[in-house]
């Protein structure tokens, strides 16, 4: 990233966290969104996701303005039906 001091460019670094989760979403990733995610047994709810890197059936790599997320999904990670209420994921 540059930053401007007294006019010259000073190039900064910025190490984003690095996130690995294993479970679901529960809404689909969008840029400008949350991810809110499913993993072991508790819901995390992200910052505003600033890039989707790729998306498949059994995992996501997107990033949030300090984290990049890897998350590995499939359909051994889908919940019960009745395990969330709709109004958490409200």
């Amino acid at each position: 990233m540059l930053k401007m001091e007294r006019g010259v460019k000073l190039m900064t670094s910025e190490v984003k966290e690095v996130r690995t989760l294993t479970g679901i979403l529960l809404r689909p990733l969008a840029v400008g969104s949350r991810a809110i995610i499913v993993h072991q047994g508790k819901i995390t709810r992200t910052a505003r996701i600033t890039a989707i890197h790729h998306h498949t059936a059994v995992e996501a790599c997107f990033e949030t303005l300090d984290t990049r997320y890897y998350l590995q999904t499939g359909p051994d990670f889908e919940p019960a039906v009745s395990a969330f209420p709709a109004a958490l994921a409200a």
